[in-house]
């Protein structure tokens, strides 16, 4: 049996992990130490650096970090749906886009060939793309109402420099290194889907049609610039981190 004990600061430099978010997972009960020096230091056991795997392991599935205490603490069946719900998103997405494959090299395949697509090519082809559209005819209806609203454009070019000042907030975060699990960042990524929550009017369905279409076209060409690949990374993982 291992008897080895590790301070807070050795585990974070042999892991690559920051003393902060050992402390945050200590704050939050995912990783209590078994043991504490006669100071009262922090003593990590050859158990805790087993969980401690299992936790980094499950964080880059995307689970938040209360969803992971109850995977460890013993809720298998937990795990087991969102780990399964993941995979047939991911399912999904490969089927959408191998269907869309198909109709777009026939596609190219009649240009080649200097023959106009048939009718039928054209319309399965369309029909394909609007089912692979990141939002429903009814969140694009609403969406075209408000931008014909009276005062919309002073609106969203307000929204805009919100956004333009969180991210700016966000990037002095990631120069600083802070862990997504810090405070700090956590409450940068609060603010953040406040300012978008306020931009759908309460919607969530529609804000996660928007964070789908980041993933699919990226950040910069999604967000018209105001998100690069950089800053997105790191939000993402801070809502990872258990952000709700």
């Amino acid at each position: 049996m291992d008897g080895r004990r590790w301070r807070v600061g050795e585990l974070a430099k042999a892991t690559g992990l920051t003393i902060r978010t050992l402390h945050h997972f200590d704050d939050v009960g995912l990783l209590r130490p078994a043991a504490r020096s006669p100071s009262g230091h922090r003593l990590y056991t050859a158990d805790d650096v087993r969980r401690l795997y299992r936790i980094i392991a499950l964080r880059q599935l995307g689970l938040p970090l209360r969803e992971i205490a109850r995977a460890l603490d013993g809720d298998a069946s937990d795990l087991g749906a969102s780990v399964r719900t993941q995979l047939d998103h991911v399912e999904r997405v490969i089927a959408d886009h191998h269907h869309m494959r198909q109709m777009l090299r026939a596609l190219a395949q009649a240009i080649q060939k200097e023959h106009e697509p048939s009718v039928d090519q054209l319309i399965a082809t369309m029909e394909a793309i609007m089912q692979g559209s990141h939002f429903s005819p009814d969140q694009l209806e609403r969406a075209r109402r408000r931008h014909q609203e009276p005062g919309f454009a002073e609106r969203f070019a307000r929204w805009r420099e919100r956004c333009a000042a969180l991210v700016a907030e966000l990037r002095t975060e990631i120069r600083l290194e802070t862990d997504p699990a810090d405070p700090a960042a956590q409450a940068l990524a609060r603010r953040w889907n406040e300012a978008m929550l306020e931009m759908v009017e309460g919607d969530r369905r529609t804000l996660s049609a928007i964070y789908k279409k980041i993933e699919a076209k990226g950040p910069e060409a999604a967000t018209q610039g105001i998100l690069d690949a950089e800053t997105w990374s790191y939000l993402s993982r801070t809502f990872a981190a258990g952000f709700r």
